[in-house]
């Protein structure tokens, strides 16, 4: 029988990533990925019996907690810790065609882990908070977002949705890292 694992965000981000990390820690040969966004949806489908096991981004050694799971969790004694883990996070930039860029676009974690190298390329551009980073080169690749925008997310989801990279690993920590937890509901 395949374990079900919920995770935050869509195919390409780094929940996805840390889920694949643990069914290997598990030892997991057969198991389905369940992308849900956000925290909140990792919760719920774990709460409706969609998912056996969650996937969420807990705390950045640049940027620090992750807030939605912070809130997610808030008050939960029915969710149980399985294991944890440090991923390395590299951060690229990708546009879909080559323009001035006056905006870029991600989740608040990948801007806060980038601030003073997004400064530094793009002094003048405003940012724009959506819930993943995959979610932004989706966005981006469908045209969902203004003229002249570029996105932060790892390399696999702009290849994914074909844009064009135009910085690789932006990071302003070279040794960036997102802890992760693996989360079962606790039956009762």
């Amino acid at each position: 029988m395949k374990v079900s694992i919920a995770y935050m965000g869509i195919p390409g981000s780094n929940s996805e990533q840390a889920a694949i990390e643990f069914a290997a820690s598990m030892g997991w040969d057969e198991y389905v990925l369940l992308p849900r966004v956000d925290s909140r949806g990792v919760i719920d489908a774990m709460d409706l019996g969609e998912a056996e096991y969650g996937v969420v981004a807990v705390a950045n050694i640049n940027a620090g907690p992750v807030m939605e799971t912070a809130d997610a969790l808030r008050g939960r004694d029915d969710i149980e810790f399985v294991l944890s883990s440090w991923v390395p996070i590299h951060h690229c930039v990708f546009v879909k065609d080559d323009c001035n860029v006056i905006h870029v676009t991600s989740h608040i974690q990948a801007l806060l882990q980038t601030a003073d190298h997004l400064k530094m390329l793009f002094p003048d551009a405003d940012q724009i908070e959506v819930e993943d980073t995959a979610i932004a080169a989706r966005y981006l690749s469908e045209g969902k977002l203004p003229e002249g925008t570029a996105v932060v997310c790892r390399r696999n989801a702009g290849h994914m949705f074909g844009l064009k990279m135009i910085h690789e690993n932006i990071e302003d920590r070279a040794d960036n890292m997102t802890e992760f937890h693996l989360l079962r509901k606790v039956s009762g």
